[in-house]
């Protein structure tokens, strides 16, 4: 699961995905300048905690949800 924000026209997110060599959960954070922090969990809840605590932490922060608008009127499924 990918999170994205905005903040004066930069753009930061985070993701919850599976380790990949081994059982555990990263919570990765991409900063606006690439930069990627990586934080390592055993237990999905405590990483579904973590992942709203960030959410509000950067919420405090200004960071923003990408508003997305309505789809462009004729357009249509699979373009």
């Amino acid at each position: 699961m990918i999170w994205f924000f905005e903040r004066h026209h930069a753009r930061l997110h985070y993701e919850i995905r599976r380790q990949t060599d081994g059982p555990n959960y990263e919570l990765v954070i991409t900063f606006p300048d690439g930069r990627q922090e990586i934080e390592l969990y055993a237990d999905p809840s405590a990483v579904m905690e973590r992942s709203i605590q960030l959410d509000r932490a950067l919420t405090d922060q200004g960071w923003e949800r990408p508003h997305v608008g309505p789809r462009t009127a004729g357009r249509t499924a699979g373009c």
